[in-house]
Order: C-alpha cells, then structure tokens, then sequence
C-alpha cells in the first residue's frame, strides 16, 4: 500500500478505472458495492427487438458493454449519459449522442431534444436507477420501456471503518446515491463521531449529494458530475494549491 494522504473512493470493482494521479494525495478504492450481470442474454436481445426503439439510452459504461454483449440488432439512436459511456459505441454502426450534462437532467434534454411522442425509447440501466429520466417521460406521454441490464449490491468492506478513521485518510468519493446509503449503514453511529467530522465527503452530482444529505452526511458536491478522473483533478486543485493537505 501506498504511503502518504490519500481519498478513498467506493466505486463497484468492476467501474473502478480512475488513473489520474494528485499533487498530495493517492487514491485508494474501498467498493461499497458490486455490480452482478443477472442478464438473460437471448430474452433481452428478444424482448428488445421486438420492442423496435428509435433510442436506446444508456447512463453507464458497464451498461453500454452489458448492451453490446448481448449483439441487439436493429436501427437506433444510443444515448448516453457522458463520453465514458459512449466510448464502447465509437467505431460502430450507431448514431451516439451523449449529453452536455452527464447527469439525469442532461439524459431528459438529451431526450427531449431529438425524440418525439411518436418515438420508442429503451431505457437500458441498472435496476437500482434513479426515477427522474422515467418521470418525465411518464409525464410527457412518452412510449418507453425500461429494461435492467445489472444489479447494483451492497458489500460490506471490513477494511473501511479503520481505513476512514486513519490520520493518513483526508476523505471519502461517494459516486453514486447507493453509495451514500450504504455508507451510511456502515458507519451507523460513528456517522457523526469526531473523526468523521474532520474527513470530506465529495458527492458526484446533486442526486448523489441530496441523497448524502438526507442520511446525514456532511458531503460536498463536486463541479464534475460523472468523471472520477475530474473529480480527482478538481480536488487535487482545491486542497493541494491550498497546502491543508500537504
């Protein structure tokens, strides 16, 4: 293990890809959760084609490779919730748009600047998505299925509680709203002890921080909102210039 302060991350193992380094930190991944393919394959692939989208919306890289795996044919538009996301697209046959914010409220612009009521939209995620994309289609009339691709499950890291509380630990990266529930659960009631209190908790996007908030934690939102090398270098920027963590 590395020596010297460090941000631990909670990200599934599987979507654990961060390579930049920081000025005065290391970064060190403790999974909260896990991602578990419960895909049948040859139903999906059906059930899908059968469906005939026009756009199949996408909000993760695990997902867009889940997708492409499963070999749906047909002629539809991909979007996606960010760049990470669309990468597994690039050099294939598709049209893939991704949104300017890479965030749910993006996906619903990106939505409702391309379909239209007429339109058949996929929804391919996790099946512990967050509901603002299907509101507004729910709301506006829109004809789309949802389809989940993956399972989102809690680990329970022995590791992190001591990791945490360690002089070296300068705070946490929450990246999803699941996350931030099961942190929550695995400090219960060292949630708001004194060493708690001297760490930062980042939050990736308001979803993540508004759930953080209601469980009672103190998170700060990042400016980046789907990226972790972002949220990285955005830390690395404030705290390392300002010489706290130094």
């Amino acid at each position: 293990m590395e020596k010297g302060n460090y941000l631990i991350t909670t990200r599934p193992a599987e979507k654990n890809r961060q390579t930049v380094s920081a000025a005065c930190f290391y970064v060190r991944n403790i999974p909260l959760t896990r991602i578990v393919e419960n895909l049948d394959t040859n139903k999906f692939r059906h059930n899908i084609e059968e469906y005939l989208p026009d756009f199949v919306v996408i909000t993760s890289s695990i997902g867009s490779q889940i997708f492409l795996k499963a070999g749906v044919t047909g002629n539809y538009t991909v979007m996606c919730i960010g760049k990470k996301t669309a990468e597994p697209f690039l050099g294939s046959r598709y049209r893939v748009l991704d949104a300017k914010e890479q965030n749910s409220t993006g996906l619903v612009n990106l939505v409702s600047a391309h379909a239209t009521k007429t339109s058949r939209i996929a929804l391919c995620r996790s099946r512990q998505h967050n509901e603002v994309l299907d509101n507004y289609l729910a709301s506006n009339g829109f004809d789309y299925r949802c389809f989940d691709l993956y399972d989102i499950v809690d680990v329970h890291p022995p590791e992190l509680k001591t990791a945490i509380i360690d002089q070296e630990c300068r705070g946490i990266v929450l990246t999803s709203s699941m996350e931030a529930r099961s942190l929550s659960m695995e400090l219960g009631s060292k949630l708001n002890s004194f060493e708690m209190r001297k760490k930062k908790i980042f939050c990736i996007g308001k979803p993540t921080y508004e759930a953080a908030r209601r469980l009672g934690l103190n998170c700060e939102a990042t400016e980046s909102e789907s990226d972790v090398d972002a949220i990285i270098e955005e830390i690395s920027k404030k705290h390392c210039n300002s010489g706290e963590w130094i």
